[in-house]
């Protein structure tokens, strides 16, 4: 069977490049460079609910676009960063860096800006057809915030965000009627040298998983049942091999964490700073109600992985995972069988900041 994944770019220009990969015969081909506005890199990119748009996070703004089939992407409209004045400056590096879609009503879009002037979230609606309409909210955190991934609970009531530069973990909780947020709860890392980059949750709704960025470790909080918030557990598990040099922290820093479609297995990444020192992926194995059972594996990535090293999961099995590299520019595609981790497709693309994350379309 064929499937498509798209990707984008770090740096200008901007463009979206369609690949396809054969699960027979494990052929990994592109297949489609889309040109969008060239200086609108889309460094973070998401579907809506139908995979009928793709949001983009592209330097200054929120970009949108209409998905008639793998190859036929059409740019709509680019949104600027709105919530301060210095943040849409070309002047300042205060950046758009992810985006995540609503799968319920009203389907908004969540950005988070990075940076400095990232203190605020950017909330956006769609109008019928899923382009992005205006932005209706932008929430407050703090100052010094620097977001740089956020996850809902399965029933999209509450959205939980891990701040990279204030090095806390955020709750808010969604206005089903508008979409909106409020503030519940912020909460510390549990190291002053943590600092959360990246959440992703447990179908349960019992397990927030936190990936810190320069503490290079994933750590488990439980969801209190009544506030809702994370509970630190105390449980961490090393994103690189223990006891490998690491001069003042700063030769390795971690990127994400997914869930396997079936809840059963979840995938982490780190990045390494040097161009000749690989990245790691590891591999978990998860409980019924989403408890780490085990640390399955740590293996070295095929390079440092540059700003990506970026694992994505397909959304129909736990067999197929890709992997994304800006140091010298690939796609690949993993699969996962018998609790073992295999590359079985290649593809180079030799395109300015490729590639940043992949996304499954079917």
């Amino acid at each position: 069977m064929l499937h498509h994944l798209m990707v984008g770019t770090w740096t200008p220009p901007g463009a979206i490049f369609t690949f396809e990969f054969d699960d027979e015969t494990l052929s990994l081909k592109m297949i489609k460079r889309t040109p969008i506005p060239e200086d609108e890199p889309i460094s973070w990119m998401t579907f809506d609910h139908a995979k009928k748009n793709i949001y983009g996070a592209a330097m200054k703004k929120w970009s949108s676009f209409t998905v008639k089939n793998p190859t036929e992407i059409i740019h709509n409209v680019s949104h600027p960063m709105g919530h301060d004045p210095l943040a849409a400056s070309s002047e300042t590096n205060t950046r758009a860096i992810f985006c995540l879609a609503a799968q319920k009503p009203p389907y908004n879009l969540y950005g988070n800006p990075f940076y400095d002037h990232a203190g605020w979230g950017n909330v956006f609606s769609v109008n019928q057809e899923g382009s992005l309409d205006k932005c209706v909210q932008n929430y407050e955190y703090m100052p010094k915030t620097g977001i740089h991934g956020m996850v809902f609970d399965a029933s999209e009531t509450y959205l939980y965000s891990a701040d990279l530069r204030g090095n806390k973990i955020w709750t808010h909780k969604k206005d089903p009627e508008t979409g909106h947020l409020t503030l519940v709860n912020c909460l510390e890392a549990p190291d002053p040298g943590d600092h959360p980059r990246w959440v992703a949750i447990h179908p349960s709704g019992a397990y927030l998983y936190v990936l810190m960025e320069a503490g290079n470790r994933l750590a488990v909080y439980v969801i209190d049942e009544n506030t809702h918030c994370p509970v630190f557990t105390y449980n961490t598990y090393p994103l690189i091999p223990p006891g490998i040099p690491n001069p003042n922290g700063k030769m390795y820093r971690s990127d994400v964490v997914f869930l396997s479609p079936s809840g059963k297995y979840m995938f982490a990444t780190s990045r390494s700073n040097d161009f000749k020192v690989t990245g790691y992926i590891a591999a978990f194995a998860l409980g019924p109600k989403g408890q780490v059972e085990r640390q399955i594996c740590l293996n070295p990535t095929p390079t440092s992985g540059g700003h990506s090293n970026a694992v994505s999961p397909c959304f129909w099995s736990d067999e197929w995972l890709a992997l994304t590299d800006d140091q010298e520019g690939w796609l690949e595609i993993y699969r996962w069988k018998d609790e073992f981790l295999g590359r079985v497709a290649h593809c180079d693309v030799k395109e300015p900041g490729f590639g940043m994350n992949a996304i499954w379309y079917d």
